[in-house]
């Protein structure tokens, strides 16, 4: 009887995370490569299904819809034509939203993309993981992985080339609680290509969830007569 008590007591003030079944949130990404800034606006629409539909609306509309199989549209309303992709890479399982959503940033997705952890370490409060590919390639243009958590939460990221080069980094932060869920609103990632890089910053906000995220672009459906492109 006491047992139960405090398990009723506990659900009472500690209460479980609501499942998310779908959220909007905005995003604004600012791109700077080779001296040139590009701002882009928009929202995305995530739901537990693996259904995502990025809508973006500056500085010019386009809609890209992604499902888990990595099944990928982008859509241009202007001149009503469509591309289409479909790679595992693609998959909406492998995005920061699924990372943090559904509770798999223990290995940030990189299970499902073939590595696996060959290295812990610690520095302080920080935990360091490494990863190396299950099966080796060397014609895989990633080859090792780090991660380095603050306690539980990812917040830094590099990926290596066979000459251990750094080809990208990703840097997590002003975490916020979704639900109860630790969520980085804001993450900056680096692309290192020659002698040139791209930062891109990305930054979510106004995050809406289950009744309170209501929009058509959760079921959003590409016209019919959309020209195909290649």
């Amino acid at each position: 009887m006491k047992l139960v008590f405090l398990l009723l007591v506990s659900s009472l003030l500690f209460p479980s995370p609501q499942t998310i079944e779908r959220l909007s949130a905005t995003i604004t990404t600012r791109q700077v490569q080779q001296g040139k800034s590009v701002t882009v606006r928009g929202e995305v629409f995530y739901q537990q299904n693996g259904n995502m539909v990025t809508h973006f609306t500056f500085p010019r509309e386009v809609v890209i819809l992604a499902n888990k199989l990595g099944e990928t549209r982008i859509y241009d309303p202007r001149q009503n034509a469509v591309i289409r992709y479909q790679s595992e890479a693609f998959s909406t399982q492998t995005t920061q939203l699924a990372f943090f959503l559904n509770g798999t940033t223990s290995d940030m997705g990189l299970t499902q993309l073939g590595f696996v952890q060959d290295k812990t370490t610690s520095a302080s409060k920080l935990l360091i993981t490494e990863w190396r590919l299950k099966t080796p390639d060397k014609k895989a243009a990633i080859q090792r992985v780090k991660i380095v958590y603050d306690r539980a939460n990812p917040i830094y990221m590099h990926y290596t080339d066979g000459t251990g080069k750094i080809i990208r980094k990703v840097f997590y932060y002003s975490y916020q609680s979704i639900d109860g869920r630790p969520f980085p609103a804001t993450t900056t990632e680096i692309v290192y290509q020659d002698r040139d890089s791209t930062v891109s910053k990305n930054v979510y906000a106004d995050f809406r969830l289950n009744r309170e995220a209501t929009s058509y672009y959760f079921d959003y459906t590409i016209p019919a007569n959309a020209k195909i492109s290649q």
